[in-house]
């Protein structure tokens, strides 16, 4: 481990990681609501594309410090800084437009779940390039689907529900478990670069490339106004400082520590904090199913770190 590598995680423990990750999930939970509100000016492409930009411009200043400038003068460092920031922008963009595509043809509760699914792609794509994954970080997975569930389809009463969600997948579905599978990239991606090369400069290019992709997008498939953009300013402003600038950020130092399993796991309680935002803004129903679906998602982070446990007690 070089000087720099150290002094990046001479802070970062892995409570303190786990912590960062509760963050993140708790700013995307919230980020629902700003998203709603700027799809009411903005087309969702716009959206991704100038907040990324924006919060890409504020990070800015933090990857230009000394330390950080001194840390990525080795150049394995830096050759890891441009193919982390490269792939992990460019999933942040695809991610986004596989979404927005398959949410033409699907609902909302579909689109929701299945991204979800994320958790599971994410220890399956470690294990296909040799990563250790545990009988407890598979429980632990077994454990958020299930919530997921319970939170996606907290309607359904019976086994013909579900046979009829099942039946009823589309195009639209495909196109929305690709967007999972490639955030699923993304989160791996993230920790094998984040170990490598300064993880605040990474997320500075990722959202560079990442805002800079959805935005030549955007150009070419969306109808971009100014006067949208100006009306949408508030949840833009509100997303790019916290949702990108704060909570990437987050997750690439986190992801220095977490593994990429963990890190899935833990940021999948988004959904969690996304149910509760909804109860205590926009007053929607929270009936016993959903809180299941929490409790269940809560279990899974628990059951996660039971190998981090048992290695600070070894």
């Amino acid at each position: 481990m070089t000087p720099a590598s150290s002094l990046l995680r001479l802070h970062v423990t892995p409570r303190g990681a786990n912590l960062m990750l509760l963050l993140c999930a708790a700013i995307w939970g919230v980020s629902f609501l700003w998203q709603t509100w700027a799809n009411e000016h903005v087309a969702p492409l716009t959206y991704v594309g100038i907040r990324c930009l924006l919060g890409g411009a504020l990070t800015l200043p933090l990857a230009l410090r000394p330390r950080v400038r001194q840390s990525l003068r080795d150049p394995s460092r830096r050759r890891a800084l441009w193919i982390g920031g490269l792939a992990t922008g460019i999933c942040m963009a695809c991610a986004s437009g596989f979404q927005q595509t398959g949410l033409k043809h699907t609902t909302v509760t579909n689109a929701g779940f299945i991204t979800g699914l994320y958790v599971v792609f994410v220890p399956f794509f470690g294990a296909l390039v040799g990563q250790r994954i545990g009988v407890p970080a598979w429980l632990a997975v077994l454990l958020a689907i299930a919530g997921l569930f319970l939170l996606s389809f907290h309607h359904a009463t019976t086994a013909n529900d579900f046979a009829e969600f099942v039946q009823g997948l589309n195009d639209g579905d495909l196109w929305i478990l690709v967007c999972a599978a490639t955030w699923a990239v993304h989160v791996q991606v993230v920790g094998w670069a984040s170990k490598r090369t300064d993880p605040v400069a990474l997320s500075v290019l990722q959202f560079f490339i990442g805002g800079g992709l959805a935005t030549l997008f955007a150009l070419a498939y969306e109808d971009m106004s100014l006067a949208g953009i100006q009306a949408a300013a508030a949840p833009i402003v509100l997303s790019a400082v916290f949702a990108v600038g704060v909570a990437f950020t987050l997750q690439a130092i986190a992801q220095d520590v977490a593994k990429p399993t963990h890190a899935a796991i833990l940021l999948s309680l988004e959904s969690v904090f996304g149910a509760l935002t909804g109860v205590w803004w926009l007053g929607e129903r929270f009936d016993e199913r959903q809180a299941a679906g929490c409790a269940l998602m809560l279990g899974a982070a628990l059951v996660a770190q039971w190998p981090h446990k048992r290695a600070e007690h070894g």
